[in-house]
């Protein structure tokens, strides 16, 4: 009677004792997923010394390559640099064309021609920037002897009658200078042509004047090329120079 009556009891526990050796583990209800565990900011990384990239701007600027000789620009003389009584003339019309004033040595970036009203005065600039050895030895082969670019002119514009002179007193202007006379005939006409040469820098210009006979030009023109030779200088250097024709 006794041992029947065990039997329920132990049922009862062997339907509450899980297998040997595993524990008993409350099942917990599971959490949605914004609530899991604490959110924390990101781990933060020291950047290294020398690392980190300025984003503050340079105090000085790079340094500028030089102008090439090609880029510089030269000018001409200009009809406000001449007296009053002087007016535009179209080199064309003389039979003057850049091939002849170039005289086989210069690539003329600037020619200006001006004509005296009433006499025949003609005054003839040119200016070129010196852009190759070739043409800087050409043209210092006219400073050093002068004679040369008055017999190219007059041999392609007409003949040289006699033979060409230096001329005193324009070896002080800018970088270099030279001039020379002689006497031109063009077309039957005779011309006293006056030609200095000038070098400004990386510029070459000569200025030439050429005067019917009797005629004068009614202006220094010593004074004239030294007045052009300090506007080149300033044009190198960067410096406004009034725009007037």
């Amino acid at each position: 009677m006794k041992r029947l009556t065990l039997i329920p009891w132990l049922l009862l526990l062997s339907a509450c004792t899980l297998p040997f050796g595993q524990a008993a583990t409350p099942e917990l209800p599971a959490l949605p997923p914004t609530q899991v565990g604490i959110a924390l900011p990101p781990a933060w990384t020291p950047t290294p010394q020398g690392a980190a990239q300025s984003t503050a701007r340079p105090t000085s600027r790079p340094a500028q390559e030089p102008t090439p000789t090609s880029e510089i620009k030269v000018t001409a003389l200009r009809l406000s640099e001449l007296p009053t009584g002087y007016g535009p003339a179209q080199p064309v019309a003389y039979g003057i064309s850049p091939a002849i004033l170039a005289a086989g040595v210069l690539e003329p970036q600037a020619i200006a021609m001006f004509e005296q009203l009433g006499n025949g005065t003609l005054v003839i600039s040119v200016a070129a920037p010196l852009a190759t050895p070739t043409e800087e030895q050409g043209f210092g082969s006219w400073l050093k002897t002068p004679t040369m670019l008055l017999e190219a002119l007059a041999g392609a514009m007409g003949q040289l009658e006699g033979s060409a002179r230096a001329l005193d007193g324009f070896s002080d202007i800018g970088t270099a200078s030279a001039a020379v006379e002689g006497t031109i005939l063009i077309g039957g006409a005779r011309y006293t042509t006056q030609i200095v040469l000038l070098r400004q820098g990386s510029a070459a210009a000569y200025i030439a004047v050429l005067l019917p006979r009797g005629a004068q030009p009614g202006f220094d023109l010593q004074s004239v090329v030294r007045g052009y030779a300090e506007r080149l200088r300033a044009e190198a250097l960067g410096i406004p120079t009034p725009s007037v024709p």
